[in-house]
């Protein structure tokens, strides 16, 4: 059975608030029938006192002493050290700028476009100027460049003079175009002085934290310590116990740890659990948006959540919570969601988990930290030789982990804290093991996009790319090189590399029916030579529907099979389009019967290998003509443009920094793919060198012999 993610926003949103009310419904069952609340003590934070308490001995309330420590630190203001080189960076900086700026206008006086200088110059300062500002600039003579450079100089020296913090930038600027505003200059000029001096003011006046922390330290030297004073009433009968009393009487260990069946504590863990519900929710909603949609997802966080709040709720009783294997939640979460989803949930379980087991804070420390480490560690089991020192890792952590906590909750060592911790880590490693020995299960169930799964698709003895590569083999090389141009711009650009390799190998696999209709496998007639351009175009734009139906068969997952339905977005099959403009230019031709029929890439991964794609067939033809990597690179930046235009980029989170950082990722690869090569001699050559060299060793051997 698996699980597809074909369904209506509607009906994914009813889903979703379905598997949150029962997750709820679980969390709160599993809370009140745990050891928590059946063992919970007497007192609580609301409840009213029974009887008057006292304090037995004269003690530091060490709670109210370090809030008042800490409000005596919170009332230090900011202290501000100078920086003088500040100023001078900032003035080297606008004459550095205005000596590049008359070097390039000099050159412009000399008849280069303004246009391609601006281009070619790289300025040091992070300004934007107008080609008005320019014009006025350069109309300017020596003397007056001279004063106006003069000018803002002065301006920046006064600026200064006042002080410039981190948040009075702003303020600076703004008192540096009341200076300029009355200069004699004109207002096109005045505004390049104000553009000049907003990129080059910078804070001189920095955090003295040194200062700070003294005069901070001095205050909380100053405060005393609070004493409760023997015989001092802390609450007294019929009085609410507020968190203030709670914790004094807590200190003063006057807290009866009695059974009691109030109310409050299950009122109070259920608020705190449906807070951060909430929280979780608003964090799923915020930094994963696409996510909340996917219904495979969803289900499968929900199922290891219940399970594992079901597992705490069968052991709630037991006196050792190492045998519990919580921490599975924290490492399938990671490699099957993601780390940071596995991150936050993992603090939410160990809250939810303090509630269901006994309220022990030594069990919340253990899984916050022992989750936190495997939810890391799961990362780096994307190769088999590496979850040996992953394995190595886990048991390190748990049994660190348990063996500290115990020296301190404990307040002893013993010989039981070691084999409590040997045993903490043996059931580290048997999660370990069970979550990689369970991940077919969620891949199969869940179509759960696993690391370990893409890797095992790359694998070139894989039964679909051998075929490819025996059927259809220049659709295969086409494929490696995609592959290869798509990881390193991914790679740059934080994308998923994997993912993106492994979809780049596949994303062609639709040729494997029609091979030779496809120019990279033709060796010598080409099909399309005996059909019209509708029948052309047909064949072509199938492959696309060719590899779902292959993906489909072969159960690929579901991220491989976006890649190969959406690398060709809704381009056009401009070959045989503008073949069919002209045969029947008299009928007109249709545009969207020469378009793909989509979608356009929904993430950056598809785009990535869309563009891959394009580039890789484009570059190729050109390179095969002898031409430098300087065209390649122009080529590049057209297919990216021509994408850009044609909406095909609309849908899949690329900004522009990405895409120049992408077009920057396939020149480099190209580069290295045609590099220029040592021109080897001839064979001819080589003799009449040889013969050379023979005549000459035998002559000098004779003039020894003489």
């Amino acid at each position: 059975m698996s699980f597809s993610d074909n369904f209506s926003k509607k009906a994914i949103l009813i889903l979703n608030s379905v598997l949150m009310v029962v997750a709820v419904l679980v969390t709160f069952f599993s809370i009140t029938t745990g050891s928590y609340i059946r063992e919970k003590e007497n007192i609580q934070v609301g409840s009213v006192a029974t009887k008057k308490y006292v304090a037995p001995v004269d003690t530091v309330d060490t709670i109210a002493t370090e809030r008042l420590k800490e409000e005596a630190r919170d009332s230090v203001s900011p202290l501000y050290k100078h920086n003088p080189y500040v100023e001078q960076e900032s003035r080297q900086d606008v004459s550095d700028f205005f000596n590049e700026l008359d070097s390039m206008l000099l050159r412009y006086d000399n008849g280069e476009s303004l246009d391609s200088l601006l281009q070619e110059t790289s300025f040091k300062l992070p300004v934007v100027l107008t080609y008005s500002q320019y014009v006025s600039y350069n109309s300017l003579s020596q003397f007056d460049r001279y004063t106006f450079v003069d000018d803002i100089q002065s301006i920046i020296r006064y600026v200064y003079e006042q002080g410039v913090t981190d948040d009075g930038e702003d303020k600076a600027c703004e008192l540096a175009k009341e200076r300029i505003s009355t200069l004699s200059w004109s207002d096109t000029l005045k505004e390049m002085a104000s553009a000049i001096m907003s990129s080059a003011i910078n804070p001189n006046l920095v955090i003295d934290e040194e200062s700070m922390e003294a005069s901070r330290e001095r205050k909380v030297s100053e405060v005393s310590d609070v004493i409760i004073k023997k015989n001092q009433k802390i609450v007294d009968e019929g009085e609410v116990i507020t968190q203030d009393i709670y914790d004094r009487l807590e200190l003063l260990n006057l807290i009866d740890n009695e059974s009691s069946d109030n109310i409050l504590p299950i009122m109070g863990s259920f608020i705190v659990s449906a807070m951060i519900f909430i929280a979780v929710s608003i964090y799923l909603y915020s930094q994963k948006r696409q996510s909340i949609y996917k219904p495979s997802e969803m289900l499968m966080l929900f199922t290891i959540y219940i399970i594992t709040v079901l597992v705490l709720r069968l052991t709630a009783h037991m006196t050792n919570f190492s045998p519990i294997p919580t921490v599975i939640f924290a490492m399938l979460t990671s490699i099957l969601i993601d780390l940071n989803t596995a991150l936050v949930f993992n603090v939410f379980v160990a809250v939810i988990g303090t509630f269901i087991f006994n309220g022990d804070m030594q069990y919340a420390l253990y899984f916050v930290v022992t989750g936190t480490f495997s939810a890391l560690f799961m990362q780096y089991t994307d190769r088999r030789n590496r979850i040996i020192f992953v394995a190595f890792g886990v048991f390190l952590v748990n049994f660190i982990t348990r063996f500290s906590l115990a020296l301190f909750f404990e307040s002893g060592y013993s010989v039981n804290l070691l084999k409590d911790g040997y045993y903490s880590a043996i059931i580290g490693v048997v999660c370990l093991i069970i979550t990689i020995g369970s991940l077919p299960i969620w891949e199969a169930v869940f179509e759960a996009n696993t690391t370990i799964k893409l890797l095992e698709l790359a694998n070139p003895n894989n039964e679909l790319l051998r075929k490819l590569m025996i059927e259809a083999p220049g659709t295969y090389h086409h494929s490696l090189m995609v592959a290869n141009l798509a990881e390193r711009a991914s790679l740059d650009i934080g994308a998923n590399a994997t993912l993106v390799r492994v979809g780049a190998y596949y994303h062609d696999i639709g040729k494997l029916k029609y091979p030779m209709y496809f120019s990279e496998n033709q060796m010598g007639e080409n099909p399309h030579d005996n059909l019209d351009p509708y029948s052309s175009a047909k064949i072509i734009i199938q492959h696309i529907q060719n590899g779902i139906d292959i993906a489909n068969e072969k159960r690929l997952p579901k991220s491989i099979k976006s890649i190969i339905q959406e690398h060709q977005g809704t381009t056009l099959v401009k070959y045989f389009y503008f073949k069919a403009t002209k045969r029947y230019s008299d009928e007109g031709v249709d545009e969207a019967d020469f378009r793909y029929k989509g979608p356009i890439p929904e993430s950056r991964e598809s785009a990535i290998v869309m563009l891959a794609d394009s580039v890789e067939a484009g570059v190729r033809s050109i390179m095969k003509d002898g031409n430098d990597i300087g065209r390649a690179d122009e080529m590049i930046k057209n297919i990216i443009k021509d994408k850009l235009d044609d909406g095909q980029l609309n849908n899949c989170d690329l900004t522009m920094k990405d895409l120049e950082t992408i077009r920057h990722s396939f020149v480099k690869v190209f580069e290295g793919m045609y590099h220029q090569r040592v021109s080897y001699p001839k064979s001819e050559e080589l003799k009449e060198a040889s013969k050379h060299n023979k005549e000459v060793m035998e002559k000098k051997e004779k003039e020894k012999e003489k």
